[in-house]
């Protein structure tokens, strides 16, 4: 059995406050961020670099765990 779709308007949800249009810097138009945001330009290469190094230094680490409780408890 199908029902025909229903039709509604749409409407905006959440509106920024009316002094959001004055905020340039520090953050967005719902207040200052926690965090640096990048330049809209810009890359973020050094942060993935980051991310991969801690990656493969954890991996590093729980092969090496691994290898030490294989060759300890065989």
């Amino acid at each position: 059995m199908k029902f025909p779709r229903e039709k509604r308007e749409s409407r905006t949800v959440v509106t920024p406050p009316p002094e959001a249009v004055q905020r340039v810097d520090g953050g967005g138009a719902w207040g200052p961020t926690q965090f640096a945001l990048p330049d809209r330009g810009g890359s973020s290469s050094q942060a993935i670099l980051i991310v991969i190094l801690v990656g493969v230094v954890i991996l590093l680490v729980i092969a090496g765990l691994w290898t030490l409780a294989y060759f300890q408890f065989t």
